[in-house]
């Protein structure tokens, strides 16, 4: 992923995840990012924790059971 505006551009790459679903990443993605946003974290910050959440929910089947709680986010490790 890529966010870039006057001040900063950042660049994340995929977290490396046995993938099997890819519904509701993108907007799991999302939605992590603007929570992110909305806490007034850093965006560097933003786009980890949006990519991580990603991640997690690539790894489960559906929609809405595939996206993880916040603490879990938080915990997740895993190489890009």
């Amino acid at each position: 992923a890529m966010y870039a505006d006057k001040q900063e551009n950042l660049y994340q790459p995929a977290y490396k995840v046995a993938v099997q679903d890819t519904t509701a990443a993108g907007d799991t993605f999302t939605g992590y990012f603007m929570a992110g946003l909305l806490k007034d974290l850093p965006k560097a910050e933003c786009i980890k924790l949006a990519a991580k959440a990603a991640a997690i929910a690539v790894t489960r089947l559906g929609a809405a059971p595939s996206i993880p709680e916040w603490a879990e986010v938080e915990r997740f490790s895993a190489k890009v």
